[in-house]
């Protein structure tokens, strides 16, 4: 048995010493209160990134682990397993899968990537980094109006491409089989991006996950004036997940300040987020965020939080 347990050990040591792996995560410290608490009747209080369903602060306070090793011929394995959001108690993602936000397995190389397993959606892959403000847990204007660019969320079994970036376009493919579960599809996706200096644009589309589901289609582009960066978006998510995602950033006195609109354009909701943040440390960054929704969007609140966020 102890002969065991030390073969056990060399071969661990030898595989880590192959292959690049690392231990990450972010921590995220609040107090405040999401827009969707303030709904709810809730008290403002301290928050981890990972409460209320990751609903709380900014960002989702979890730890993960990912690899890359050379598996020769200019291709690399590569793997990443994410954690669901770590609450103010301890728990990961309470009720559901503890490798919740990421599990899949892939390789790379000249040719592109190729991933397979539990990992965000191309829609939010190639939208995200137009929201300035993160996609805040907490009052993220565009996904609480129900229109924001990024609005489909992670899958499970997803077969990804990332194309080799060329003469400022990307390219990225989606594929989740409907497999063994009732009343599912077999769902397409698609994002392309184009970068020109100052100018980033982009458009996805996502087939039906449903057979009683929509087909989700969004553009969305931003542009750096040198001192301003301004961004619009539009989403199409089907009746009631419709329409227009505004947003703006700039820098004041060294803090990064912005603000974002959304307006749904069936429901006639709107909802509006304002934010400022700085890094006041190495890897440690300092935030303040509002955020309102009105009845229409069907979550009629007031939110704001003040955090820091720790990023390792």
């Amino acid at each position: 048995m102890k002969k065991t347990l030390i073969a056990s050990a060399i071969g661990l040591f030898a595989l880590s010493a192959q292959a690049q792996l690392s231990l990450y995560g972010l921590i995220d410290a609040s107090y405040g209160k999401s827009i969707g608490s303030d709904n709810a009747g809730q008290r403002a209080d301290f928050h981890s990134g990972g409460d209320n369903g990751s609903g709380e602060g900014n960002s989702t306070t979890r730890v993960g682990i990912k690899g890359s090793t050379d598996v020769g011929s200019g291709t690399k394995a590569n793997f990443k397993f994410e954690t669901g959001g770590i609450t103010s108690d301890g728990e990961v993602n309470p009720g559901g899968a503890f490798f919740s936000r990421a599990a899949w397995v892939g390789l790379s190389g000249t040719w592109g990537e190729l991933r397979l397993g539990r990992q965000d959606s191309v829609p939010f892959q190639v939208m995200a980094g137009y929201d300035f403000n993160g996609a805040s847990n907490g009052v993220a204007s565009w996904g609480y109006a129900g229109v924001a660019p990024w609005l489909r969320g992670r899958q499970s079994r997803s077969l990804q491409y990332f194309a080799p970036a060329s003469g400022g376009l990307s390219t990225q493919l989606g594929l989740v089989l409907k497999g063994n579960t009732a009343g599912a599809k077999d769902t397409f996706s698609g994002g392309l991006t184009y970068t020109a200096g100052a100018l980033s644009v982009s458009g996805v589309f996502e087939t039906k996950r449903t057979s009683n589901g929509s087909n989700f289609s969004s553009v969305a582009g931003s542009y750096d004036m040198g001192g301003i960066k301004l961004a619009a978006g539009y989403a199409n998510g089907g009746a009631n997940a419709k329409g227009l995602s505004l947003g703006l950033t700039t820098k004041v006195a060294g803090l990064t300040v912005g603000a974002q609109y959304a307006r749904n354009s069936d429901t006639k909701g709107t909802a509006y987020e304002v934010f400022a943040n700085k890094q006041v440390y190495k890897n440690t960054y300092a935030y303040v965020e509002a955020g309102h929704a009105d009845a229409k969007t069907g979550v009629k609140g007031t939110g704001y939080a003040g955090g820091v966020i720790f990023v390792f």
